[in-house]
């Protein structure tokens, strides 16, 4: 690869070419047991970079994995097939906010806590604030095609996508979409690239829809001895017509937990409920958020609370957001580690039920659990929480997240709505989308990539396999033909 990296060197200057093992390394890893290294990393700073780095790879046929923040659950930056990793965090300027065109003009590496930071100066906000905010980048909101917290008002990220310049394999630019609110010619292309994490093209530039920002807010959080309750709780808010931003859940172990840990003094429960509440004005927020504190109650609702300072509204969510923490200060050794049903979703009337199962899933496969979810939407994250070091707790995690995605199936739902399919969930694919699906999307990804250089290995396009290119941070790991040979 030397060669190789000798003429990114003259594309994109000495410092944008990184080869050194501990660099590789660095870049080896997101949150899912994998490691795979690439051969070199390299960091674009421009549309024209890019251009010239895609000629180069397709042309010596090198798999290339783009990269924003690097935070992913499910694999989705992993550069399964070694080859170059193209590290878009260079790329990183707001080229435009336009407060007349209700837009913002993007490259790909902004982390969206500084474009949301700049955003709110100009009385504007791009609602999109992923679990990961402090390290996503905008392409990776974008190639994940991601919901975050306010999704349940806002919904995913793709339709705010007013437009955006692509680069693909063969170096050639695609234009999509205007600074016109408004495109209907032919087919939707940029919803394809949403979500198609990098195996399609490149994404360098967006235009971005923005919204006006509100300026009172608050949060509001109860605590429910029955789960049902909770669910027609939310249920009832989203029919009252009040649009709260966000909707959520926490079950009743990880409450409990984290009350225990921080000492937080949390009613036993068996979960809890937050939401997030924005207006235009003081006395629109109030008529909200009574509206909403009624409803809670009406339903059972206990310790209702109304949060309007940060100490308060970090208590709140502290069960969302400190849980893997605590259950390291209960369980030294014990962390959280994607895996492949961390994301699923189901029917509404189905989450109380769900939530139940998911976490007595888990539990019953000698692993700890936090069942999160979106109530408004239907997802449920449930997170792992395990020793690595420990092989059963690996046969558990991978009995668990089969059991897992059978049991969601099996009540109408699907197994990933909000983190993609990555690598991960390679093989459970072709089961979940029927063998015309994938060989549809496979003919997609041939148009686009007849190569298959652009992030191979992911989303069952080129493979139905995972634990086979890569290799593993703890050597406790347990593959799946270890597990289940054949069979999955």
């Amino acid at each position: 690869m030397k060669k190789i990296a000798d003429l990114l060197k003259k594309v994109v200057g000495e410092n944008n070419v990184v080869t050194a093992k501990v660099d590789r390394v660095a870049y080896a890893r997101d949150l899912t047991p994998y490691y795979s290294p690439p051969d070199l990393i390299v960091f674009p700073e421009s549309r024209d970079h890019v251009i010239e780095i895609l000629k180069l790879a397709s042309k010596e046929r090198i798999p290339i994995t783009p990269r924003g923040g690097g935070a992913s659950f499910q694999g989705s930056s992993l550069p399964v097939r070694g080859g170059i990793i193209l590290d878009l965090s260079r790329m990183n300027k707001i080229l435009e906010i336009s407060k007349e065109d209700m837009i913002a003009i993007v490259q790909p590496g902004v982390r969206y806590e500084t474009f949301e930071h700049e955003l709110n100066k100009h009385g504007l906000t791009f609602p999109h604030d992923v679990g990961s905010h402090d390290a996503a980048t905008i392409g990776g909101i974008l190639a994940s095609d991601s919901n975050g917290h306010h999704a349940y008002k806002h919904g995913r990220v793709s339709p705010w996508v007013q437009g955006m310049e692509v680069v693909l394999v063969d170096g050639s630019t695609l234009k999509l979409g205007s600074r016109a609110p408004r495109y209907n010619i032919g087919y939707n292309l940029s919803a394809l690239i949403s979500g198609s994490i990098g195996t399609l093209g490149v994404i360098t530039e967006a235009i971005l829809r923005l919204i006006p920002k509100m300026d009172y807010d608050a949060t509001i959080g109860a605590f429910f001895q029955n789960l049902d309750d909770l669910m027609k709780a939310s249920h009832a808010i989203t029919m009252s017509g009040v649009d709260c931003g966000t909707l959520e859940a926490t079950d009743g172990y990880t409450v409990n937990t984290i009350s225990d840990v921080m000492n937080l003094g949390f009613p036993r429960c068996e979960g809890n409920f937050v939401g997030d509440v924005q207006a235009f004005s003081e006395e629109e927020l109030q008529l909200k958020l009574a509206v909403i504190k009624k409803i809670l109650e009406e339903h059972n609702g206990e310790n209702v609370i109304i949060a309007r300072d940060d100490e308060t509204t970090k208590i709140l969510w502290a069960p969302r957001m400190e849980i893997d923490i605590a259950i390291m200060k209960v369980h030294p050794g014990y962390r959280e580690i994607g895996f492949a049903a961390a994301d699923p979703c189901v029917p509404l009337s189905k989450m109380a039920d769900a939530m139940r199962e998911i976490g007595r899933i888990i539990r019953s496969n000698g692993i700890l659990a936090a069942v999160f979810c979106h109530t408004g939407i239907g997802i449920i994250h449930p997170a792992v929480l395990f020793n690595p070091t420990n092989r059963e707790h690996w046969i558990g995690v991978k009995k668990a997240e089969k059991e897992i995605l059978e049991y969601v199936e099996s009540i109408g739902g699907v197994i990933t709505a909000e983190h993609g399919l990555g690598y991960v969930k390679n093989i459970y694919v072709e089961h979940a989308v029927g063998q015309l699906k994938l060989k549809l999307d496979r003919e997609i990804k041939r148009v686009f990539d007849p190569d298959n250089i652009l992030n191979p290995g992911k989303m069952g396009l080129d493979t139905t396999e995972r634990d086979t290119d890569v290799q593993f941070m703890y050597d406790e790991y347990v593959t799946d033909s270890e597990l289940w040979g054949v069979e999955k």
